[in-house]
Order: structure tokens, then sequence, then C-alpha cells
């Protein structure tokens, strides 16, 4: 499965700063054939110069997009008010909040066809979403065309504020 060149993305949503999310957004739609405008994915994602994108909101932007989607995230004790307003939005829009799931299952439902877009902590301590694309010999390749040991995305994954959390997202 050939996902768009990330840096094919329009350049509003490139230029955002913390563009990742609705980047991801982007690309997981582009793939399925819908293309909304940029400011209407940066929108849906609830995007912010203040906070970027919440994994929240980045399902319930692709749900009101046109794709079906799966939230995952581990216990969360430490909800802010504005992620909560992502959380009524599942609500509304009928999306369970699901337990987190592992790295198999992610690259399982990529082999169904599924895009997978997961929430990983930075060397910098900072949140970031991408696509994985696939694994092999102990490596994953995520969307950006970067690769990443299955050690440093699990360790990544799995930080504190990170809550595995991911959005699978299909037609």
């Amino acid at each position: 499965m050939k996902l768009p060149d990330w840096w094919s993305a329009p350049s509003k949503i490139l230029k955002l700063d913390g563009h990742c999310g609705p980047l991801a957004a982007w690309s997981a739609l582009h793939h399925y054939g819908k293309k909304p405008a940029a400011a209407k994915i940066i929108s849906a994602c609830r995007h912010t110069k203040r906070h970027g994108a919440f994994t929240v909101h980045l399902a319930a932007g692709l749900r009101e997009l046109g794709l079906q989607v799966s939230f995952h995230t581990d216990p969360d004790n430490d909800i802010g008010a504005y992620e909560m307003i992502g959380y009524r939005r599942l609500k509304r829009l009928g999306i369970p909040v699901e337990c987190a799931i592992g790295l198999p299952e992610l690259l399982a439902q990529r082999k169904m066809g599924r895009i997978p877009i997961v929430l990983y902590d930075t060397p910098s301590e900072v949140g970031h979403f991408s696509i994985i694309v696939g694994a092999s010999r102990g490596k994953l390749t995520l969307a950006e065309g970067k690769t990443i040991s299955v050690e440093d995305f699990m360790s990544a994954w799995t930080a504190p504020r990170i809550l595995r959390q991911c959005v699978i997202a299909w037609r």
C-alpha cells in the first residue's frame, strides 16, 4: 500500500507549527481518495498553535471527513479541558474509546489495508504523529520515510504522557 508523499501535502499544512497530526490525517484521507481542503483538515483535527492536535481530535476529525476510525488509548487520568472536548466529539460520533492495542495488532491492521496513526514521544519530549507503513528486521518504517527500531519505538510509544494512543483509519 502506497501512501502519498508527506512532502506533497498542501503548504498550509506543512507550514503549521506542530503539523504532524493534520499531515497524518491528510495522508490517510488522500490515500482513500478523499481530498478536503487543507483548512478543513486543520479545522477537523482541531489543530491549535498552543496544543497542536490531540489524538482524540484526530480520530473525530477523520470520521467527520468521511473515514471509519477506531481510537485506542491506555487509561488517561489527566484529561485537560480541550482534550475533553474531543472525547465528547467521539461520543457524539459514536466512536468508542477502546483499550490500547499492541504493536502486533497495529501491524495486523496495516496488513488489512488500514492506516495506523500513532502518537509517540520524540527525544525532545514532544509528541509526534506518524503512520506505521510496515516492519522488517526489527525496524518500523514510518510514513515520512523514517525508520525506527522496534525497541526505540516501543519506548517512545509507551512514554508516560503518550498512553499508547493511536487511531486506525479505513474506508
